[in-house]
Parts: C-alpha cells; structure tokens; sequence
C-alpha cells in the first residue's frame, strides 16, 4: 500500500505539470532554449571573473584621518593644552566619529615638542568624503583659537590610502671610474701639502679626508673642518694642521702619533659631541684616513659612497613620479624620503655685529631684492603689454651680492662679505630612506640612500593590469635616467595579488576535483558523476554573475568563500540526481524522471538550501575590520547557494535528461537493502540504537561533555598573523634620541638581519637555490608610506625607525620572525626592536592596558596628573612583566626628556634693552636658524635659512655665549646677561584618547605563545589595582582581549538570529514546533567535533574557528532537512514508525555520505593552502561535519523516537498495511 501511496503522489503531480507551470519540465522539454541559456550563463560567469577588480585581501576601509598642527618651539605640555584639546574639541562636534570601545577609538592623540598630531576614526558605513569635508571645516573655523605662531593645521582625510606598489628609487655605489678618478685628485692634493711640510722637517703626516659630490664646495663644510682641526689639536691628537678642499672632497693633513683606531673614534666623537652628526655633509661618504699616498684609492673605494646625491635622487623620482602620475589606473602617487635643499646663510654674531646688522635684518633686506612684484600691463595702441621687472633671485650665489651696508670709504658691503652663502640641506634631515641589497657583481651588501615612491591605484581598477602598464613605464623612463639608477619594489601587490589569487584558485580547482572523484567513487556510475561535474562549473558560473554585480572583488575570502560553499552547492545537484536514477529505476522515461526525480524533492532541497542562506547571511551583520573583511563570505556562500538551487531545478534535470540513463540491473529493494552492504550494517545499528535508545543518549551526553570540556585546553586567538614575503622591524629610542641616534641603530639593525638570516640559511637542511633575504628597506625618522593596509604610518619622529623585510620565500617568514627578534635584542641594548609580521585585521599592539585619567585638571595639577598617570602604569608594566610569556613590556609615554630652561631675568633685561621676545627670537635663529627668504628654481622653492656658524654653537654650554639683540635698537648682550639656564627632566610624549590622557602599557607574547597567555596570567592582579586606583583613573583592556570579547559576541549573535531564522523556516517546513528541536539537537555534537579537530590539529580557539562553528548549524541542519523529508514522505505512505525511520536513513544514506564526503574533501585543498587564517575555520567545520554525520544519522531516529514513543510529544499515526513477517515495526518503549 506505501508503494501505491507513493505512486498516487507522483501520478497526482505529473498531472498537474499539465496544468501548472514546471520549471524543471520547462527546461527539458525545451531543449533550444535550454542550450542558449546555458552558453549564456557560461559567458557571463566568465565575462564577471575577467573583469571582477583582484585583490590579495577585502578592502578594509581605513577611515581614519590625521590633524597636524605645528608650533615650533613649544613645550609638548603647552602644545598640548592650547592646541591638541582644542584641536580634539573641535573634531568632537562631528555628528560622524566612531562610538569608542575598548577596541578601537573616535579621536585620539599624539602632542610632541613643537607639533600636535590629532587622529580621528569615522563610524562605519559613513559617507567618508561628507564626514571628512564636514570635519576640515570645523578644523578651519578652529584656527582663528590656536595661540599666535601655531602653524595651519594640515588635515589628511587620505592616511587610510595603501601602496599598491612601493618604489625605491635609490642610488648605486660610485663606480671605479668615478672613484680612480676622486683618488686622484685628492692624492695630488695630499701630496702638495705633504712635500712643504716635508721641507720643514715634518714627518709622519696623516690625512682625514671626506669625498663630497662634485658641486659640493660650501663653506659649511669648511667651517666644520675648521672646528674639527682646532677641536683635533686642543685634544692633542697632532700638530701642524692644514686644510686640503677642492672640489668633490675635503680634509685634514696634520702631523701625529696617533693609530688609525684612535683617530677614526676621535672623528666620531667629534661628529656627536659638536656637530650631533653622523656625517659632515648628507651627501659625504665615509670619511678615511690616508698615510701611504699610493693606497690612496685603495682607502677610499672600501668607503665609496653614493653615486648620486640627495638632490639628484629629488629630480630623479621627481621625473619618475610624473610619468606614473600618467597612468589611468594610477590615484597618486607620493615621494617620500626626499631630503630637501635649503641655501644657509652661516653668520658669525661678531662680524654681523660689526657691520651694525642683527639677525632679523636678513629677511627684510633680502625680500626688498628678491620680489616678484608685477610691473603691471601697458596698453600700446591695441595690444597689452607685460611689464616683468628682474628681481627674484634664480641661484643661490646671487643671494651673496645683494648689497647689506656701507663701507666706511662708502664703498656697498655684500652679503658675501658679511656671511657665508652655501646650498645645503635641511638640517637636521626629518626623514631617510635606505634600500639595502645585495650587489649583482661582487655579492657584497650595499646600504643606499633612497627615495620612496608610493603608487596607489584607483578604486576599481585591475591591479595586476596596473603592474603590467607600471613596468612597461619605468622601462620606457629607464632611457631618461642614468642606467645605473635602482628602481625596485618594496611592496609589490601585483604580484601578491597574482600570487594569492592563484593559490586560492589551485585550491578551488582541487577542491573541484576531489569533488568529483567522491561522486564517482559514491555513485560508482560514471554518468552520475559526470552529471555533478557538469553542474559545478554552471553554478560557479552563475556565482560569479551573481557576486560581480553585488560588488564583490576576486580576493582570498570570496575565493575561501567559493571553496567551503563547494560541498554544499554540489548537496542539491546529488539530491536532484538521485532522485532522478530513482525515478528511472521505477520505470519512469528519463524525459519524465529528470524533472520529476528533483520536483518531488524540491519543497526539501528549497528549506534545506533556506537554511543554509539564513545560517551564513546573518554573518553581515558583523561590525568593524572583521565585518569589513569577511562581508563577501556570507555573499559569496548565499549567492553560491542560491545559484546551487536554481541549477538543480533547471540545467540539472535537462542534462540530466541528456547523460543519465536506466540502471541495467535492478536498484536492490529496501528489504534487500536493509541486510547487505553499507545499508545493512546502518539499517542494524540503526535498529540497535533505537532499542538501547536511552545508553545511546547516555553515551551522546558523555561526548558532550567530553567535548566542549576540550574547551578549556585550546589557547584563545584572536586573528592570526599574515604570512607574507613582507615583515617589518619598529625602532624606537629614548624620547630625546636625535635622527642620526636612530639611524645608527638602524644600520646595526640591518647587519644583525642579514647575518642572522645568512646563519639560518647555511644551517637549514633546506636545498634552498637563492638567498633568502633579498632586500630591506629602511625609513628612520618615521614610518614608510602604508605599504601593508594593517600597517599604520608612523608620524615623523626623530626617535623611530622602520625597516621592511623582504624574503624570496613566504612560507619562512614566521619561522625566522622569532628569530630575528631574539638577535635584535640580544645584540642592540638601548633601543627598542619589535620584529613583526604583517595582520590580517589591523591591532597596535597584541597586549594592552589602557591607563586614563578621566579627570579635567587645571594648569597647576598638570604635573600631579602626569605623575599619577605614570606611577599607575608603571605599576601595570611591574605586573606584566612578572609574566613569563611577556616580552618587552613598556608604555608609549616613554621616559621623561633632559631640557634646558631658559629662565630670563626681567629686571635686567629691561635694564639691558631687550625684552623676552628678543631673547627667545635670537635664541631661536641661532640654535634653529630662521627661514628669511625663498629662492625659487624651477618648480621648487627653497628655504633661505639663516644660522649661526657650528663653531660658535655645538656644545650646551656655548649658548650662555649666545648674544641677544634688541629688535628696536642695536643693542646686543650677552645672553648670560640676561637669562640663566639650567637642565630639567620633562615629558615630551604626550597621548591622549577620547580627549583625555592615557598610558598604553602594552607587551608581545614570546613565541609559542599569544596574547591570551599573558591576560590570562595577570588577569587578576590587574583587577585587583583598579580597586585601588584614585577616583577618575582607570585600566582598560584593549588588544586582542578586547577584539577578541567583541568579535566573540557579535557571533554569539549571529549564532541567535541564524538558528532563529533557521528554526522558523523549520517550522514553516514542518508546520510542527517540536520537529525543529530534533533537527538542532544534532547541533551541539557537531560543535564537540569542531572543538576535537581544534585540540587535534592544535589550532587555536580564534575568530575563524568559532566563525567555522556557526556556520556549521546550517551545513549540519540541511542534511537533517532531507532526511526528515524522506522520513514524513515513508509516513505519508503508510510505513509504520520504525521502518520510516530506518528506510529514510537508508534511503538518504548515499546523498548524505557523498555531500559530506565531498564538503570535507573540498576543505582539504584551503586548510594547506589558506594558511594559518583559513584552516582553523576548515579543521573545525571538517570535525564538525564528520561528528555531526553520526549524530544525522543515528541520534536523529533516537531523538524521534523519544519525541514519538516515549514522550509522545509527536504524534503519529500508521495506515493499515501488509507487513512483512520479519520486519520490525514495533519499538520498545
């Protein structure tokens, strides 16, 4: 009688195709149309993958801006309370900031002597251009409050811009040519002075010698030599000194019995202590000593610097930024490094004094020559025209013949005569660049000056498209520079996207794969198998037209995406199938059974493919970077799906029509089913289960706890770390610490890099065929243009540094990270050196405590409030540090700065004629210098700055010998006249968050170890010092705690609203309220499978993991759907209880082992090829879905059997039927 029931059900719906419209009827019988659709849904699939934009990573909008104000001179206390809260307070009036947590912030800030940086981060799905412009207005209406001498702040609404390519543009080694020909020159010279000594019986000769670009002939430079040769022989090192210059070096010849050792730390000593140099000159080489004039060259080549200077490199990118400026899918492009020209003018207070002058009479006289003042238009008959008078100046040695005074015979007096005029450079430099790699012909590594050119590409271009056009220009451009010029890529997203993309599509394609040799191992007919390999490539198709016009980019989480939706697009097309060779089997024509097979199903592969969009779509509901990152998962996985069930329903049935045939032997009735095979072991244990249903449960319920007791043993994780040809090394000095302290510690940096990673390579077992370092590029003074969209620039300071690690191979970068930085600290006391590797979401540091002080104070508890807040953090690094998985614990205040306070005596500077204006200026111009003019070439404008000869300034005390001149008078004094100094201790970092002052006490784990270690060690002393903090102080955690609290319970709630939505399509399906519960009561054992497969493969409990155990609710619940289809359909035939339930298993045995079978299988290819992102997401849904298979298949006919039998909570009804002798229809109860 259930036979015939079924029958009926059959006849009565082929009836009604006649009369009702039939999708999957319509698409075999029209086999025309059917064709011209599918070559059109091919060609659009393909048309959406060739111009869908690529990337290696989502598009993480940074939407962060940056407010800079200057005002030189200031205390970083001053600037702070007149110009960062102000600054802050007007930023706080914007309707469109972030609502600040303890992940990220709404404004925050960093005030340094003399500049205010003020950052600002918009809320989410704001309108950035509107939010930003609504923002510099009010920045622009706040100018008019900031004090006098603060500059215009400079607002940058395009900080979050990332480099899709970093060029170094840098210079190569002098070549021998160039160094024969410098040893030359300074050979005869030496020789010359030597021979007139020798006349005066003078030996043992020695020469101090600096090669210097050949334009170079300053007198800054001679100025320093002269200190120097005074400063050589008021120490003793020697007598008889002479001068040696010329153009392209200069030096020192003298007399002595010092060992070369001596004099080059002599050189060094005197480089730091009087000029607070590295160098002489920025574009000098090494300098090197000279005894033996024939080994001359040979000195100077094992110093040979630069080919090129700094001003040479400013014209070369110049030229070069402009060509790419060129390209259509190029936004901007940005130099970075350049170190730029300024013309000193270098006076002595005496002999300006002289001539009755005082340093702030430059500028005026200067400015009356150098004008550009039109002469205005003369009308002549019909034409206008142009008065241009001369006057600007158009080279720096004009600015020597302006004439500044008289003569006593009347005769004028140039500026020449009073100053010395000379092309520079800014001084000190705000930021270098270095591209260190190794040399081509003789192996050796070579540091090079460089200039930084960041290449950012246009929203929606190809980026591999750009790097084709990009290297086909710097070809073209190579013609027009010197052909030794180095041009090469940092950061290179080209190829990364190139490489990643195809990495992700190698793992699709095995995926596809393993796919189908599931499908023709578990259908063992080759035309089934073909059948779900032909509807693979049609849905993928589809997806793609689906997704491309959504928006979504080619990058590794759409590709990811794709991969894991693969076992599940292919659960539709095997269920449609079977279905199909079920119908044929029953003697249906294939022309009918190809729509009939899945029609009879299509209500249960329609809830069974609902379930799984409503369990992956909730995933948008996801905020911050993780939202941004994973937002085309859910599009993906719900497009994919959705693309899976129309296939199914329309080309499946019709190529299904065309390829599947009747079996030639006999489908094995349910009866002989239940007895052989795979079906007869189920059908057995099945059975078993139902008897001994309440050890069953017993056993679950161990499992259970078993499970997710494993819990406790997984390290928590946030996101984890990127792996990538790139990692980067941040230093950091004391507070004080000058530009040319830190690029010394750089320099030594990148020794200990490259020896360290040479030591690893020979004492690897790998056959490696290359070198593994193949470059570095360091920045000192700040950080490099975002290379990295996780990376954030670091603002200019003179105190940081930052060096880029490139490697041939990707894969060894987390190995030697660790290693590296066990070098750096053991070999580099006194600095900082953090070696990390690149994010997957952005994160500053991967442990921190906040320390604020959420108290508004007046201006004299400003010191009280400073103290508390460093003696709180303070106490918070002492706890950290006590844990043995913290490394480099310390706050980012830094440690109080020496200063020197300038205290003026009011009564005597009154008396003396001056004011305290007077004496700041003059104070200023010598130790600063003061910009006077502008000399104008070309499209550049430099600076005409006015200073204070090095010999008169190098030391502390020489400023008491400073003289103050009087603005309205000629009065000069000296300043210790009128002032008196002394040194102090002052804090000179300042940061602030939320507009109130906060300590960031932050740690790395050592290696082995994460973040969650450490706060898991020092949790609760921490809570215990909140207790006893002063009122309005607080410690907040912030780090991968706090991302990871909050990335925890957003999928927490999604887990809620997508089992929700999952349990009311469930009850629309069943129109039952307990039938659901059944269906999710699988769940929680697909969860401890998850967790198992963690513990196993030792991945980390993070966001990707629990991401993997949310989405497998609706993987787990589709196969359940199926399965209680099959079962309702045996009731409605009139099975009795036990045989529904058995014979539903069986008959869903098959679909159920292959789309599991082949979820699994597709996973495999993205856990090795994902990386350490990916495969705790796929170990975890692997676990989950094998674990839970079990539980479909044998906890289900428990459960029901429970909810049926002995709770009676479902009802159930037989038919009177004819019943087989041996079968079992009775449960026990």
């Amino acid at each position: 009688m259930a036979v015939k029931d079924e029958k009926t059900r059959e006849e009565i719906l082929e009836a009604e195709s006649e009369h009702r419209f039939n999708t999957a009827r319509f698409f075999v019988d029209n086999a025309s149309i059917s064709w011209a659709l599918l070559v059109g849904v091919m060609f659009w699939g393909l048309v959406a993958y060739l111009v869908m934009p690529k990337s290696k990573d989502p598009d993480i909008p940074v939407r962060i801006a940056t407010a800079t104000t200057k005002w030189p001179g200031q205390s970083a206390i001053k600037v702070e309370e007149l110009v960062t809260r102000r600054i802050e307070n007007a930023i706080a009036q914007s309707e469109y900031l972030y609502q600040p947590d303890a992940r990220s912030f709404a404004i925050k800030s960093l005030t340094l002597n003399g500049v205010s940086i003020v950052q600002t981060q918009l809320a989410p799905h704001t309108d950035v251009t509107k939010a930003f412009n609504d923002i510099n207005l009010k920045l622009i209406d706040a100018q008019s409050t900031l004090p006098s001498g603060a500059e215009a702040t400079l607002f940058n609404s395009e900080f979050g811009d990332t480099a899709a390519v970093l060029l170094a543009v840098a210079s190569p080694r002098a070549d021998a040519t160039e160094i024969s020909l410098r040893a030359e020159n300074i050979r005869e010279a030496i020789s010359e002075v030597r021979a007139e000594y020798k006349r005066q019986g003078l030996e043992q000769r020695v020469s101090i010698m600096v090669a210097l670009p050949l334009s170079v002939y300053g007198a800054d430079v001679m100025a320093a030599f002269r200190v120097f040769s005074r400063w050589l022989k008021d120490e003793g090192y020697g007598i008889a000194f002479k001068i040696l210059s010329g153009p392209g070096y200069i030096g020192v010849d003298f007399t002595t019995d010092k060992s070369d050792e001596e004099l080059m730390l002599a050189e060094k000593r005197f480089l730091n202590e009087r000029l607070s140099a590295q160098k002489f000159f920025p574009d000098a080489w090494s300098p090197f000593i000279v005894r033996d004039i024939a080994q001359t060259r040979e000195r100077l080549d094992a110093v040979a610097g630069a080919k090129y200077s700094y001003r040479q490199l400013d014209d070369f990118s110049d030229l070069i930024a402009a060509n790419i400026r060129t390209l259509p899918q190029v936004k901007r492009v940005l130099r970075s490094g350049v170190l730029h020209q300024q013309v000193d003018l270098i006076y002595s207070q005496e002999r300006l004094a002289s001539y009755g002058l005082r340093p702030d009479m430059i500028a005026p006289i200067l400015n009356a020559r150098n004008t550009t003042i039109p002469g205005g238009t003369l009308t002549v008959e019909d034409m206008d025209v142009a008065i241009f008078p001369s006057g600007d100046f158009t080279n720096y040695e004009e600015i020597g013949d302006v004439p500044v005074a008289l003569s006593q015979e009347g005769t004028p007096v140039y500026l020449r005569g009073v100053l010395d005029v000379s092309m520079g450079y800014e001084l000190p430099p705000q930021l270098l660049n270095y591209y260190i790699s190794r040399s081509k012909h003789d192996g050796a590594w070579h540091r090079h000056r460089s200039v930084n050119l960041s290449v950012q590409m246009r929203a929606g271009e190809q980026i591999g498209e750009l790097g084709k056009v990009l290297t086909q220009l710097l070809d073209k451009v190579r013609a027009d520079l010197p052909p030794d010029l180095i041009i090469e890529r940092v950061s290179d997203q080209p190829r990364q996207v190139k490489e990643s993309v195809g990495l992700f599509i190698e793992a699709l394609v095995e995926a596809i794969i393993l796919v189908v040799i599931v499908a023709f191992i578990g259908f063992s007919d080759w035309r089934s198998a073909v059948l779900l390999m032909i509807s693979i490539p049609i849905t993928l198709a589809m997806t793609f037209g689906f997704i491309q016009f959504m928006g979504v980019e080619i990058q590794q989480v759409s590709i990811a995406a794709l991969i894991i939706a693969l076992g599940l697009l292919v659960d539709d097309p095997v269920v449609a199938g079977d279905a199909i060779k079920r119908q044929m089997a029953a003697g249906k024509p294939s022309f009918i059974a190809a729509w009939l097979g899945p029609t009879l199903l299509a209500k249960a592969i329609f809830f069974a493919t609902l379930t799984n969009v409503v369990a992956y779509l909730p995933f948008l509901l996801l905020t911050g970077n993780q939202g941004d990152f994973l937002h085309s998962l859910p599009v993906v996985m719900a497009s994919a799906l959705i693309a899976s069930r129309i296939v199914s329903m329309t080309f499946l049935p019709f190529i299904g029509n065309l390829v599947l045939r009747p079996p030639k032997h006999t489908e094995p009735s349910l009866a002989e089913r239940r007895k052989h095979g795979l079906t007869g072991f189920y059908y057995r244990t099945a059975n078993w289960a139902i008897d001994n249903r309440k050890l069953v449960l017993l056993g679950f319920l161990i499992v259970l706890i078993a499970g997710f007791a494993l819990k406790t043993q997984l390290k928590n994780a946030f996101f984890p770390d990127d792996v990538q040809y790139l990692s980067y090394v941040d230093i950091w000095l004391q507070n004080d610490a000058s530009i040319d302290a830190t690029d010394n510690v750089a320099k030594q940096a990148e020794q200990v890099i490259r020896e360290t990673i040479a030591k690893h390579q020979g004492a690897s077992s790998k056959d490696l065929d290359e070198s593994i370092l193949q470059a570095l590029s360091t920045t000192v003074g700040g950080g490099a243009p975002r290379f990295w969209y996780t990376v954030n620039p670091r603002p200019q300071q003179a105190n940081y540094g930052q060096i880029i690690i490139r490697l041939s191979n990707k894969d060894l970068t987390p190995e030697l990270v660790p290693i590296l930085q066990k070098a750096l600290s053991a070999k580099i006391p006194g600095a900082y050196l953090d070696v990390r590797q690149l994010q997957t979401t952005p994160v500053d540091y991967p442990f921190e405590i906040r320390v604020s002080g959420r108290v508004t104070t007046g201006s004299e508890e400003e010191k009280r409030d400073i103290f508390t807040l460093r003696q709180i953090a303070e106490k918070v690094r002492a706890i950290v540090q006590q844990s043995p998985y913290a490394r480099t614990v310390r706050q980012d205040w830094g440690d109080e700065s020496l200063t020197l306070n300038m205290n003026v005596l009011e009564d005597r500077a009154a008396m003396s004629g001056v004011t305290n204006s007077d004496i700041a200026l003059s104070s200023s111009t010598a130790i600063n210098g003061n910009e006077v003019a502008t000399l104008r070439q070309g499209d550049k404008e430099i600076p005409i700055v006015a200073r204070l000869r090095l010999d008169q300034l190098g030391r502390l005390q020489d400023i008491n010998n400073l003289y103050v001149f009087a603005s309205d008078s000629e009065v000069r004094v000296p300043l210790e006249q009128v002032a008196t100094t002394g040194v102090d201790f002052k804090t000179e970092r300042i940061r602030r968050l939320e507009k109130f002052r906060t300590i960031t006490v932050f740690a790395y784990p050592y290696s082995g170890f994460i973040s969650s270690d450490i706060m898991g060690d020092v949790k609760q002393e921490l809570e215990a010092l909140q207790k006893t903090l002063p009122s309005g102080y607080q410690l907040q955690a912030s780090g991968d705690a706090a991302n990871s609290k909050h990335g925890f319970s957003q999928l927490l709630m999604i887990l809620g609203v997508s089992s929700g939505a999952i349990f009311l399509a469930l009850v629309f399906q069943f129109s039952n309220l307990l039938k659901p519960l059944v269906v999710f009561a699988t769940v929680p054992l697909g969860m401890v499978g998850a967790l198992a497969a963690l513990y196993i493969t030792r991945q980390p409990f993070g966001f990707m993991a629990f991401l993997g155990i949310v989405s497998l609710v609706g993987v787990i619940v589709s196969h359940i759907i199926v399965l209680f289809d099959f079962i309702e359909v045996r009731h409605a035939a009139g099975d009795p209880f036990r045989e529904a339930l058995l014979d539903a298993g069986i008959l869903r045995l098959r679909p159920i082992l292959i789309t599991i079978a082949a979820t699994t299988c597709a996973l495999i290819p993205l856990a090795f090829h994902g990386g350490p992102l990916w495969q705790p997401l796929c170990f975890a849904q692997i676990g989950g879905l094998i674990l839970a298979t079990c539980g479909t298949l044998l906890l289900v006919p428990v459960l029901y059997t429970v909810m049926v039998v002995d709770l009676k909570w479902i009802r159930w009804v037989e038919k009177p039927s004819d019943q087989d002798d041996n079968s079992q229809s009775t449960v026990k109860a």
